[in-house]
């Protein structure tokens, strides 16, 4: 993911993910990266990235925009909804496959208020998904936060399980709520397309439960990219190759 180097531009990010033996790119715009992966690129700009990924060796495997739609007011969940069909023409113009997004924070004071949450990001993830599957692109929504496994797949179930929706399994964030790795699969099983990942105290999510969700995975012919997410660490590089180096050991069944 782009945020473990902040400042690398397109070519070097492939050129790093190359050296390290990466097998694709994830895109994080709105956080002034400098891939230029962002809804300002002009038509030019997007043919040009297109391009790039096409021909330089490393595709790009998803474009990570932060779309929330926790407002009570429906029109800014309305402007949500336009920004993130904007995120998705921006990944078809550039080849890229998947566009993460966030069903958190949900509530939890009672009251029907996470109910109602579920309601509505279905709707407006069924709307999205919809426009995803004409462009051709995928949406992936992320077990983040206090929105765990569990979370998500209702999510899916309300909105009716539409080909373009997809989960996006972070497996920290089900830890620190709760969720172990089993549990977590169970909500999701067959319906991951895209794995964050890191390897860190905060993560929680150490080698032995990062076998075990790639063993699940792998059992069901995942296909998908492992994707590291580490945010603007000091050592780009040391980051990267520390992750690399321990993808053998994660992947213990290859």
């Amino acid at each position: 993911m782009s945020s473990v180097w902040k400042d690398a531009t397109l070519e070097q990010l492939i050129a790093a993910g190359q050296k390290y033996g990466y097998q694709a790119v994830e895109f994080r715009p709105e956080w002034k990266h400098a891939h230029g992966v962002e809804l300002t690129a002009s038509a030019a700009d997007r043919q040009r990235i297109a391009r790039t990924l096409r021909d330089g060796g490393l595709p790009g495997c998803c474009l990570s925009p932060g779309p929330r739609f926790n407002s009570p007011d429906p029109q800014k969940r309305q402007a949500e909804l336009a920004k993130l069909m904007q995120y998705i023409d921006l990944a078809a113009d550039t080849g890229i496959g998947l566009v993460r997004v966030f069903g958190d924070p949900l509530p939890n004071g009672g009251g029907g208020g996470r109910a109602a949450a579920y309601r509505i990001l279905a709707d407006a993830y069924g709307l999205a998904a919809a426009h995803a599957a004409k462009a051709g692109v995928r949406l992936v929504l992320e077990t983040h936060a206090n929105c765990r496994a569990f979370d998500v797949g209702e999510i899916l179930f309300q909105a009716g399980y539409p080909p373009a929706l997809w989960v996006n399994w972070h497996l920290g964030h089900c830890l620190r709520n709760g969720e172990d790795v089993d549990e977590a699969y169970r909500h999701i099983k067959g319906r991951v397309a895209h794995v964050h990942f890191g390897i860190s105290e905060k993560e929680q999510a150490g080698v032995p439960a990062l076998q075990r969700q790639w063993e699940l995975l792998r059992d069901e012919g995942y296909a998908g990219c492992w994707s590291v997410e580490v945010i603007d660490p000091p050592d780009p590089q040391e980051v990267l190759q520390k992750h690399a180096a321990a993808w053998p050991t994660i992947a213990r069944s290859a």
